[in-house]
């Protein structure tokens, strides 16, 4: 990967990483409020701050040997600032007492979403298998913390 395409790529894959970072704050501040399903929102805090964790590994990777690498789909670092953004207005809402529990599940379902749509793991083309597993990861943990999200999303709505 030539110099200037590596400087995009690691400058979108660290906004990545402050992406996860900023959920994992989220989540963390609504298992704080919500003590009755603290434990989870802590679980998906967590698996968050693996994935920034993840993304930070990939970044090394990368790094270490960025002939193996070839730039992927195009990704928008202003996208990814509003979403973290976004990510930190949500967690002073929630530090406000302004969002009631049922729509913060909503928010975190949405969040999830987004990070799926956004397919950011494509943002760099490789065969690297540790590069690989781990971007497979992270995408798998989302799709199922979005599952999570919404099933929790229906057991408070029946609780009433």
């Amino acid at each position: 990967m030539t110099s200037p395409a590596l400087d995009r790529t690691l400058e979108a894959m660290e906004l990545m990483a402050r992406a996860e970072s900023a959920v994992e704050r989220l989540y963390e501040t609504c298992a704080a409020l919500w003590k009755e399903d603290g434990d989870f929102w802590q679980g998906l805090a967590l698996e968050e701050k693996h994935h920034s964790e993840h993304i930070r590994s990939m970044i090394s990777i990368l790094t270490g040997d960025p002939g193996n690498f070839q730039p992927g789909r195009p990704f928008s670092s202003v996208a990814l600032q509003t979403f973290i953004s976004g990510v930190e207005r949500d967690i002073e809402s929630v530090k406000q007492f302004t969002v009631p529990a049922v729509k913060a599940l909503h928010i975190a379902r949405d969040l999830e979403q987004a990070l799926i749509e956004a397919r950011f793991t494509e943002v760099v083309q490789t065969e690297d298998k540790r590069f690989r597993a781990l971007a497979d990861e992270i995408v798998r943990d989302t799709a199922i913390h979005r599952r999570l999200v919404e099933k929790k999303i229906t057991q408070l709505t029946a609780r009433g």
